[in-house]
């Protein structure tokens, strides 16, 4: 019996190492404070291919949101492409990393953008892998906002997200639907807050201020 184990546990062993052939070296990617009047925001990420064999890679990218006045493009590592393209093919070689930009225009716009960019083997389409990009700008006013103009996005999320709307918030606190206070964060302009490893679900988002005052709370769902 004993001789059997070790085969075993190579084969198991071998089969976990190679499943995983493409990957990126940066996830999720995440650029903050991008200012408004900037000419663009990159972030920037390199996907892997781990395999002994050259591959076919097709990239896809998925808008989940973004400020309507804003431009996603992509440069991969063959070439950039314009706005208008949302996927493009390229090789890589055994070993080789390529370049996977995610380029975000805001046109003078305050606002944000999350994009999902999904990599695929062209001849095994079960093999893919994507990665989340989180762009935010810093607001350029010191206006105080209305508590009805605050802004948690993305809604839903899949694990990061923002607030936008109010310099007097001083913390964002996240409670479960019983009231059970599961994250507290100190706020913080162009801000990403991770509740990744919190389970699926609905959350309620309190933002309070330095009075530890409640100025609002939002319903997000998290994915």
């Amino acid at each position: 019996m004993k001789q059997h184990i070790l085969p075993f546990l190579v084969l198991l062993l071998g089969n976990g190492l190679f499943a995983q052939q493409l990957e990126f070296n940066v996830s999720p990617v995440i650029v903050s404070q991008l200012a408004g009047n900037a000419f663009e925001g990159v972030a920037a990420s390199e996907v892997t291919n781990t395999a002994a064999t050259q591959r076919q890679i097709r990239w896809t990218r998925n808008i989940i949101e973004k400020t309507s006045q804003w431009n996603i493009a992509i440069c991969d590592k063959t070439l950039c492409y314009g706005p208008p393209v949302g996927t493009e093919d390229f090789v890589l070689a055994p070993g080789e990393a390529g370049r996977m930009d995610v380029h975000a225009y805001p046109n003078g716009v305050e606002g944000m953008a999350v994009v999902e960019m999904t990599v695929q083997d062209m001849a095994d389409t079960t093999l893919s892998v994507s990665n989340l990009y989180y762009f935010n700008t810093t607001p350029s006013s010191t206006r105080q906002v209305a508590p009805q103009t605050i802004k948690v996005y993305p809604n839903p999320s899949n694990g990061l997200f923002s607030v936008k709307g109010n310099k007097q918030i001083a913390s964002v606190q996240v409670y479960s639907l019983t009231g059970r206070q599961v994250r507290s964060f100190t706020y913080g302009d162009g801000q990403w807050y991770d509740i990744s490893d919190l389970p699926r679900g609905t959350y309620l988002v309190r933002l309070v201020d330095r009075d530890a005052q409640q100025l609002v709370t939002k319903l997000m769902n998290k994915l």
